[in-house]
């Protein structure tokens, strides 16, 4: 079946760090969207730069409870994340999150879902219409909410975020990131090889 897709994209008047330190904090993700009731990290494989959260969520149109589990590969270097929905209740449930600094303390966050759920035909096609309005609200609560929290400047320090994770200073730059973004961001304890 073809996969339903929802996108958009916003400006925040905050700088890259705080949002991307709120994008990484998916534990925080019950403050952005209603309709996520809970979320708990799993695992996280730093080698591979991935970790899977558990989402429980609230269904309205159905009076329902459902839960996800979604494995995220992060990007730092390039400051984009690639979801995708290894047990829950789509067919298939993925997309990504890709943030960008506009300069002058201000950032962009761009994201698409891709989704469609498995079975009969006629079914399937019916719940991924009614659900098309329930996943585009959830992409910009989230949006939303890093914004609202980022911008009143009640993201956590980004280096608080990353040693939550138990990603290093050395890890990061192994994977790219560059010594200038480590200062920027306030990443300290980093010692380069000469």
């Amino acid at each position: 079946m073809r996969l339903q897709t929802v996108g958009r994209r916003v400006e925040v008047n905050a700088p890259l760090q705080a949002v991307l330190s709120l994008t990484l904090d998916a534990e925080r993700y019950p403050e952005f969207a209603p309709s996520i009731k809970s979320t708990e990290l799993l695992w996280h494989d730093v080698e591979s730069r991935k970790y899977l959260i558990r989402y429980e969520s609230s269904i309205p149109v159905i009076n329902t409870t459902a839960v996800s589990e979604q494995e995220v590969h992060y990007d730092i270097a390039n400051t984009v994340f690639h979801f995708r929905e290894t047990k829950g209740n789509f067919g298939r449930f993925e997309g990504y999150r890709r943030l960008a600094s506009l300069g002058a303390g201000r950032s962009a966050i761009e994201s698409e879902v891709r989704y469609s759920f498995a079975g009969n035909r006629l079914m399937a096609a019916m719940v991924n219409k009614a659900t098309q309005g329930i996943v585009q609200s959830n992409l910009e609560h989230i949006q939303e909410g890093i914004k609202r929290i980022a911008e009143a400047g009640r993201a956590d320090p980004l280096h608080t975020v990353l040693a939550r994770l138990s990603v290093t200073p050395q890890m990061l730059f192994a994977q790219g990131v560059t010594p200038a973004f480590l200062e920027e961001h306030g990443i300290q304890g980093l010692e380069l090889a000469t």
